[in-house]
This record gives C-alpha cells, sequence and structure tokens, in this order.
C-alpha cells in the first residue's frame, strides 16, 4: 500500500520523537526537523510508507554520526519483553492450544513499534492478549498451513518483538520436529526494527536460520532485497509477516502463501483492512 496523506505526518513525528529521545542539541535538532518537513513536501505517493521513512532515518543517522540511532531503544525494549517471559511461558504451560497461544504472544509483542503513531502499553498487552479475539482470524487455515508445509519463513519486525518470536519458533519447532524455520531480519539498522544482531542477541538461532533479508527499509519492500534472499522468498511454501511495516510492503503481493500478524496502528492501515485502530488480525493474504 502506498503513503496517504496521513502517513507523510506520522513519518515526520517519528523524527521529532526520535530527536526528543535522544536529547538532540537544540539547533542541530532544528535543523534536522527543518530539513525532514522540507523532504516531507516532495514525498513520493507512489511508493509504500517504508520505501518513504528510510530516507529521512538515513539523514537522521547521517546528521547524528549514528548507524543505528535507535540502539539505546531497541535495548530497552527487549529487556522490557525478556522480563515478560515468565507470564508468557506460564500460560504456554497452562494451554490446550499450544500454538494458538505462541501466535497470542508473538502478536502482543508487536505492539513495541517505536514508528507508530498509536503507542500502546507491552505490559498491558501481554496480560490482556489471552482474552482479546482477533478481529481477523485465519487461525485455522494457518494451522493447517503449518502443519502440511516443510519450511516456514517468519518476517522480523521490531526489536524486544524478537523475544516474542523466539517463543512462537520454539513452539512450532516443538510440535513439528521436522520443520525447517528461517527467521528473516532488516539488512540494516533502521528505526527500532530487527537486524540479525538482535536475532543472534536473544537466540533466534537456536530454533531458526537466521536470514538478513538485505532490506533497508522498515519493512520487507522486495525491491530492496538481495537476490539470494529474493530466491528464497519467491521459493518458500508458507510466510509468517509480523508488523503493519511488513503488511505494507506486501498486501499488495496478494500472495496466500503470506499470512500477515500485527495490531492495527494507524487509521491507514485500519481502513485497509476494514478494522480498527486497536485491533489484533491474523489475515491470510
Amino acid at each position: 500500500m502506498n503513503i496517504q496523506s496521513d502517513c507523510v505526518g506520522c513519518i515526520v513525528g517519528q523524527i521529532d520523537k526520535a530527536l526528543d529521545l535522544l536529547e538532540v542539541e537544540a539547533n542541530l535538532a532544528q535543523e534536522i526537523r527543518a530539513e525532514v518537513k522540507k523532504r516531507s513536501l516532495s514525498f513520493s505517493y507512489s511508493h509504500t510508507p517504508p520505501f518513504i521513512a528510510k530516507d529521512v532515518y538515513a539523514y537522521l543517522g547521517d546528521r547524528l554520526g549514528l548507524d543505528d540511532p535507535l540502539e539505546s531503544i531497541k535495548q530497552q525494549s527487549i529487556q522490557k519483553a525478556t522480563e515478560l517471559l515468565p507470564f508468557i511461558y506460564k500460560k504456554l504451560l497452562l494451554s490446550d492450544d499450544k500454538l494458538f497461544t505462541a501466535i497470542k504472544a508473538s502478536v502482543a509483542g508487536n505492539v513495541i513499534d517505536f514508528g507508530a503513531k498509536e503507542q500502546f502499553c507491552v505490559t498491558n498487552e501481554v496480560q490482556n492478549i489471552f482474552d482479546t479475539d482477533f478481529a481477523i482470524n485465519d487461525y485455522e487455515k494457518l494451522k493447517i498451513q503449518i502443519k502440511n508445509t516443510d519450511k516456514i519463513l517468519v518476517l522480523a519486525d521490531n526489536s524486544g518483538e524478537n523475544v516474542f518470536d523466539k517463543v512462537l519458533l520454539k513452539t512450532i519447532k516443538e510440535l513439528y520436529p521436522s520443520k525447517e524455520l528461517f527467521y528473516a531480519t532488516r539488512g540494516k539498522p533502521i528505526i527500532n526494527d530487527i537486524t540479525t544482531k538482535e536475532a543472534y542477541q536473544i537466540g533466534i538461532d537456536e530454533v531458526a536460520t537466521i536470514l538478513d533479508s538485505g532490506v533497508d527499509t522498515p519493512g520487507l519492500d522486495l525491491s530492496r532485497a538481495s537476490n539470494e534472499f529474493k530466491a528464497f522468498f519467491d521459493d518458500v511454501p508458507l510466510i509468517i509477516s509480523k508488523g503493519m511495516g511488513n503488511y505494507e510492503c506486501l498486501e499488495q503481493l496478494k500472495d496466500d502463501r503470506i499470512f500477515f500478524l500485527f495490531k492495527v496502528k494507524c487509521s491507514v492501515v485500519a481502513s485497509s483492512i476494514q478494522k480498527n485502530v486497536g485491533d489484533i488480525v491474523l489475515l491470510r493474504n
């Protein structure tokens, strides 16, 4: 899906928020804000929000002299998610459908999204997620596909979320030991998204093969992916796509191998799927 007018303000607002959190010196922050607002006037409406966002974040990193401007935010999110694991594992232990419970845990982690205009409390989400229904629920279709396929690719989203994604991957592996599992990350730091660094940090490699997609966008824009990853993506029989950024980049493919798993955090995506901000969805493309 391509950007709309609401997306422009959201992208500009993300830079404002980053500058405040990083406590950037006032004059430099003013210069960066002015330049981003200037660039926003010529954003192309023929591209997805993640494609547009990559340029302003690259500019932010260049001006600050940082390869990964939100590294500290990413680490805080991972720490917070890790603290919630005992609660998750207790729910899994008591669950009659461990796969569904692990999927619920994984989508709860999707609230950790620096780039979203609407923000949610991860502790509250995790505590309430098991009593929350999916607004779109293609779980039965996904369960059949998981059972009948040999390879599964999970597309990563935000740091902190990877902690809960590991729970999902581990659960799939325990239920279906013969499945080959793969976890695709961003190709370089962008916003608070997961790179191979954060995937290895929390031990995703213990349960899945970690792949570097090569993309430099906060969403899997296949035009920015490496040739090696594109070939793998085209061949894998089942894809679980985490987060709105990946949805924004991939929904136009109308590819029924893809199941989108995310929390709705903006009105543009809500309108796209005809649901509400705050809803959780498990949607077959």
